[in-house]
């Protein structure tokens, strides 16, 4: 029997779900972005891919990205990923984020300073950390996101960009490694937009 791999990392518990957005605009988006008979058809659909994938939930209406390696992650609601995703850790996403296509999450899966091992067999002996997309966000196509960074809600991160560290939300980040280019919103704007989203305040919090 063939030995399993020396680099199969346990993964860090999840410590949180998804960012939810209010339910009226999860309202708003079963009544606009899909009909009732595919919306019907996800939800026999849906499961089947939880199941497959085993992962640890999928919201309602997630759009699911063909020939994806997904293993375990954590989708809310009205997620969508394009084709050839891969997360190789835990993962959690929020509501209504996007991601295109082929987006990764990958970590650092050997040692580069031990001198009494080769980087080949020198593998880290810490649990894979959590990954988090928070709500809102628009990942662009062909970025990589390194493990247990937490990008905050209603960011967007441009195509081909390298995410080596956390994203405060309302960024509009890009390169390599991303950098925040311009925040989305004034301070005020990002009141209004939080309460219309998620029904509520996040300014004496983040």
């Amino acid at each position: 029997m063939p030995k399993k791999s020396a680099n199969k990392r346990v993964w860090a518990p999840y410590s949180e779900g998804p960012m939810q957005v209010s339910n009226a605009i999860l309202e708003e988006c079963r009544n606009r972005i899909e009909p009732p008979l595919k919306a019907s058809l996800r939800a026999i659909i849906l499961p089947l891919i939880r199941r497959k994938f085993k992962m640890k939930a999928v919201g309602e209406g997630v759009h699911w990205g063909a020939n994806s390696t997904v293993v375990g992650a954590w989708l809310g609601n009205y997620t969508s990923f394009g084709h050839s995703t891969e997360f190789n850790g835990p993962v959690v996403i929020g509501d209504l984020t996007m991601l295109s296509t082929s987006v990764q999450v990958i970590g650092q899966d050997h040692g580069l300073e031990n001198p009494n091992s080769p980087m080949r067999l020198d593998f880290p002996n810490i649990a894979r950390p959590v990954t988090t997309i928070e709500a809102d966000c628009w990942i662009g196509s062909r970025v990589t996101i390194m493990e247990g960074i937490r990008i905050g809600r209603g960011s967007v991160v441009g195509a081909g960009s390298i995410v080596t560290k956390d994203i405060p939300p309302y960024s509009i980040v890009a390169g390599s490694p991303a950098k925040i280019l311009r925040h989305r919103f004034s301070t005020e704007e990002r009141v209004v937009y939080d309460r219309r989203l998620y029904g509520r305040d996040f300014s004496e919090t983040r």
